[in-house]
């Protein structure tokens, strides 16, 4: 029985569709390695976690599917894991911004090595874009994905130059305004309702930390609802 993908996962698939080999770092239980092989989406793969118990239940999928000579699984820390020039792109899905971006600042030569980077960060996803900015990366695509309440975000970066010429590319997208995605009205609903939940619990605080947030907070939900109003004209 053929693995069926969350819609995240299946985005995130999508991206990597079209290269002969991928790494999944921090495959979880390789549910998106397994789909990419066993679909001839990749011809071979790499699965690696930073611990032991993922990989096993990784490993019990990948020989279920009986495709333990496609699939290899190693045990390690993001880009250590792999040797230089032998996968074509990688994932980093599912994990912080912010350690995305350290796992890619840890090997950057070998980060830049890859035809295709697909970045999924669960949060920080301004800080990861700026990060690729100035490391010398650029987003030849973005995709976002639904599931239930949350907007994931998807980044395909190769290396090269970009320049963001507008601050709230970081938030929504690289040049989100010349892609309308279908769910970009989804994803500012969503920053603005998290916006919200700040405002609401710095209102009426007097330390200077909280004057400061609820200020910023106030003033993004304002460009956020502007940006909105932008996409319904």
């Amino acid at each position: 029985m053929k693995i069926k993908l969350s819609p995240r996962l299946e985005v995130i698939a999508g991206c990597v569709a079209g290269v002969e080999s991928m790494a999944d770092i921090g495959t979880d239980h390789g549910y998106l390695p397994v789909y990419l092989v066993e679909n001839e989406l990749v011809a071979r793969a790499i699965a690696s976690d930073t611990n032991q118990q993922p990989l096993k239940k990784a490993q019990k999928i990948i020989s279920e599917q009986q495709l333990e000579k496609q699939i290899e699984t190693r045990l390690g820390s993001g880009l250590s894991v792999l040797k230089p020039g032998e996968v074509d792109a990688v994932v980093m899905a599912g994990m912080g911004g912010l350690l995305i971006r350290d796992l890619l600042e840890a090997q950057p030569d070998m980060a830049r090595q890859k035809k295709k980077l697909v970045l999924q960060p669960m949060n920080n996803q301004a800080v990861l874009r700026r990060y690729l900015e100035a490391a010398g990366f650029r987003i030849i695509r973005e995709e976002l994905a639904r599931e239930g309440d949350r907007v994931y975000q998807v980044l395909v970066a190769e290396p090269g130059k970009m320049v963001f010429t507008n601050p709230l590319e970081y938030e929504l997208g690289f040049e989100f305004h010349a892609h309308k995605h279908p769910l970009l009205g989804a994803l500012i609903d969503r920053k603005i309702f998290l916006e919200q939940q700040i405002v609401l619990n710095t209102r009426g605080k007097t330390t200077a930390v909280a004057a400061k947030q609820w200020q910023e907070s106030s003033l993004f939900i304002e460009k956020l609802n502007e940006v909105k109003r932008c996409l319904l004209n």
